[in-house]
């Protein structure tokens, strides 16, 4: 797994305390500390999904396309498309005793914790975390 739902949540959370005002991929790069290709790839992601736009012109840039509060982070998680739990790169030794059913047995598991994962997911939406920022004790 890599970061780039925290990277989501993070640049939506930027959208969101914006009130409406587009930001560009550098903005929200710089705030992530990290390259604009990388936002750019994830914004297009949750574009496709409906959880952000892009406004063109010399104000251009990116906004939520709805309140923060109907954004739920399972919808993100479901945008990222990023499971926590991988199988092997290569099938396992079928011949193995291991290898024949390590697979199936931990298809069962991971299955059970990502529902567990998405229900508290599901709980939780961009207008709580915001909340949660603005009222995070400064440096």
């Amino acid at each position: 797994m890599t970061s780039r739902f925290t990277v989501a949540i993070h640049i939506l959370s930027l959208l969101s305390l914006s009130e409406g005002k587009t930001k560009t991929s550098e903005e929200l790069a710089e705030s992530v500390n990290t390259n604009p290709v990388v936002i750019r790839k994830i914004l297009s992601l949750l574009k496709t999904r409906g959880i952000v736009r892009n406004q063109m012109g010399p104000n251009g840039g990116y906004i939520l396309a709805k309140p923060s509060i109907e954004i739920s982070l399972k919808e993100i998680y479901e945008a990222i498309d990023e499971k926590i739990f991988q199988m092997h790169s290569k099938t396992p030794n079928k011949k193995c005793i291991c290898g024949h059913s390590i697979q199936p047995i931990l298809s069962k598991v991971y299955e059970k914790a990502e529902k567990v994962l998405e229900e508290e997911l599901g709980s939780t939406n961009l207008h709580l975390i915001t909340r949660e920022i603005l009222t995070f004790p400064k440096r």
